[in-house]
């Protein structure tokens, strides 16, 4: 037991930075992946046909766009965009699911050192101790504090403004095939 608490005391602030720092960057990368499927998924919703107009003898061009629906994305590549953005979703859940921990590690860090510093006979021992105690308590809750404010700005504001884009189009694209039915009735 001994061997496991000097263990923790002795790695644990720099294994709580280190897996903090990992975190970050996971959780970074995915919301830089969830951006990209945010703009593909955006692009292929409004997706319409462009004419370019030739003017000043053919100098310069005017782009107007024609709302045609045989050249808008089909609804089954837009099903396919969302599946791949769910997947990464997915991946965002996962790593999302390290954010508590970090306080949990933190105590883990606090208790150990607390242990060691009742086995501590002299006072250099028993402030090393409590050094290593509050150091983990406080770069935990620090990263979970950090990670979380990441989580709620970057990741999850993409994921919401997906959802609500793949709503609007669903509504849109139910309302156009009751439509499509009244008329042909």
């Amino acid at each position: 037991m001994n061997f496991l608490l000097q263990f923790i005391a002795q790695y644990a602030t720099e294994g709580i930075f280190l897996a903090g720092i990992v975190t970050a960057i996971l959780l970074v990368g995915n919301g830089l992946q969830l951006s990209s499927k945010k703009s593909r998924i955006a692009d292929a919703l409004e997706q319409k046909n462009k004419k370019y107009t030739y003017i000043n003898n053919f100098k310069d061009f005017e782009e107007t766009e024609e709302d045609d629906e045989k050249t808008r994305t089909k609804p089954d590549a837009i099903r396919e965009y969302e599946n791949e953005f769910n997947k990464v979703c997915s991946w965002h859940n996962v790593w999302i699911q390290f954010i508590p921990i970090f306080p949990l590690l933190g105590i883990l860090g606090t208790v150990a050192g607390l242990m060691l510093e009742l086995q501590s006979n002299d006072i250099a021992g028993m402030m090393s101790s409590l050094d290593v105690a509050m150091g983990t308590t406080v770069l935990g809750l620090v990263f979970a504090i950090i990670l979380k404010f990441v989580e709620a700005i970057f990741p999850s504001r993409i994921i919401y403004e997906v959802e609500v884009m793949l709503n609007n189009y669903d509504k849109k694209r139910s309302l156009a095939e009751l439509s499509q039915n009244i008329q042909n009735q």
